[in-house]
């Protein structure tokens, strides 16, 4: 079958089939046109309270996002590196910023940081490596409620801020500072992610069992409880331990370490978290998903056997981190889909969709297509012509049909219609169909194959194959899609 060389694909799929369990998320996309949506900025200057000097202070690398839906927008939070320090990873000051999103896709910055090292009582803690990897969640009296890392180039700190615009935050310092008479504020801690509940493009932490709940740490996945979203304590076992709640599995995408990704999610099939995933030998890092008792958080249900996100783009190995990384941080749903935002080689900012409608069988046909309907045997028919072809697909009935079916062919650059019909799927085939019930006898079948649209014409009841179809999306740059 001729290959339609000029319907390329807009997305990306994200590095191979991953298999797709059914409490899963995604499969995600990269948009190529937008990626990295967030990158340094030589340009935006800030003064430093801490050293009262100017700085910098996204020059150096931009990334590692947490996300959240305010106002009908995206906003991100993410962490600015400037240049100063060692070049090195973990030797600049990093600040977070803030940049906001009609549509999730492209990004408004703000000129300076809204989360820094200050004079302030966290400043033991903070300078000078400055404030990392946030995560975000709501409270239900709307107040929003930051996990970050605290980085003073000895001991990184997970610690807590709050804030009611994204603008101005108070800082509550290192969550487990009061936790077990402190024994936790002189150990490494980062990563938190608090179980949170939809409430439409909200997400809210939520109680279970009468507590707040936050998997968080690396090389393990760690459990700690709050009353408050503010104070935390690790889960212990018998013998004063915090209980380890996912590890890393040799031989697998998550064989070095495992880490706290986006907020974890209370789903209908149980407790969502996306977690990201240290590889070995190659040190890569991805991204896998895991599904804990709804009532119980910490008893583990099921595991993704392989990274649903892994470094594919040139973009996610070139910058601090050539091994390759995609640090998963934000998760959003927005406007119908789901919007994942990611570190890239600790450098840029990078963004992955899911449009749950897409994939329904009728999502995955609607649209335009291009390509070309070739005849099978000219020595039989003589009649019969190659055409280029525009199908328009439409008006799905449910997620499986019938959808309405549009042909036109491109006659000496003009668009003539051949005709309307109504394609109904075959689940057992997992194609479209069309029986033309004529004074000839004949099956038009139609299937999305990846980002194609492949099919063919036969007669019947011979089966004589007539034609055979090969589409891809239209898009921007072929003179024949509709502008």
């Amino acid at each position: 079958m001729r290959h339609v060389a000029g319907s390329c694909a807009l997305l990306a799929v994200l590095g191979g089939p991953p298999r797709q369990q059914p409490w899963m998320l995604g499969p995600f996309t990269k948009p190529l046109q937008v990626n990295p949506v967030i990158t340094p900025d030589f340009s935006s200057r800030f003064r430093s309270p801490t050293n009262d000097s100017t700085v910098a202070w996204e020059a150096y690398a931009t990334f590692n996002p947490a996300a959240v839906v305010k106002d009908g927008k995206v906003f991100l939070l993410y962490r600015a590196e400037d240049a100063s320090g060692e070049q090195q990873i973990g030797g600049h000051t990093s600040r977070l910023g803030l940049a906001e999103s009609m549509d999730g896709l492209h990004f408004m910055r703000r000129a300076t940081p809204v989360l820094y090292p200050d004079t302030d009582s966290q400043r033991q803690y903070e300078w000078p490596g400055g404030v990392e990897d946030p995560r975000i969640v709501e409270s239900d009296d709307g107040t929003y409620i930051l996990t970050y890392t605290q980085w003073n180039r000895d001991v990184p700190r997970l610690a807590v801020a709050t804030s009611h615009d994204l603008i101005t935050w108070t800082k509550h310092g290192p969550a487990f500072a009061r936790a077990a008479n402190g024994k936790y504020l002189r150990t490494e801690s980062k990563s938190g992610a608090i179980l949170s509940r939809l409430e439409g493009e909200r997400v809210i932490a939520t109680r279970v069992n009468g507590k707040y709940w936050m998997y968080f740490g690396v090389p393990d996945l760690r459990l700690a409880t709050s009353d408050n979203l503010r104070d935390w304590t690790p889960v212990e076992d018998a013998g004063g331990n915090a209980v380890k709640v996912l590890s890393p599995r040799p031989g697998h995408f998550d064989s070095w370490l495992v880490e706290g990704g986006p907020p974890a999610l209370l789903t209908a099939r149980g407790i969502l978290v996306l977690y990201n995933a240290g590889s070995l030998p190659s040190r890569t890092y991805s991204a896998g998903q895991a599904l804990f008792d709804a009532t119980n958080p910490r008893k583990l249900i099921a595991r993704s056997d392989s990274a649903f996100i892994r470094p594919t783009e040139s973009y996610e190995r070139t910058g601090q981190y050539t091994a390759g990384t995609t640090f998963v941080e934000g998760l959003v749903p927005f406007q119908g889909r789901w919007y994942l935002y990611y570190g890239t080689a600790d450098s840029r900012v990078g963004v992955a969709v899911w449009d749950p409608q897409k994939t329904t069988p009728a999502g995955t046909i609607v649209g335009t297509w291009h390509g070309t309907s070739l005849c099978a045997d000219k020595q039989v028919d003589r009649a019969c012509h190659d055409e280029e072809v525009i199908y328009e697909i439409d008006s799905a009935a449910g997620p499986r049909g019938p959808v309405r079916w549009q042909a036109d062919k491109i006659v000496n650059g003009v668009r003539e219609n051949m005709g309307v019909a109504r394609l109904t799927y075959d689940s057992m085939a997992h194609n479209w169909f069309w029986d033309i019930q004529t004074r000839s006898h004949g099956l038009w079948t139609l299937a999305v194959r990846g980002d194609s649209l492949v099919g063919d014409l036969r007669e019947l009841p011979v089966r004589r194959l007539v034609r055979r179809v090969a589409a891809g999306k239209c898009r921007a740059g072929i003179p024949s899609c509709p502008k």
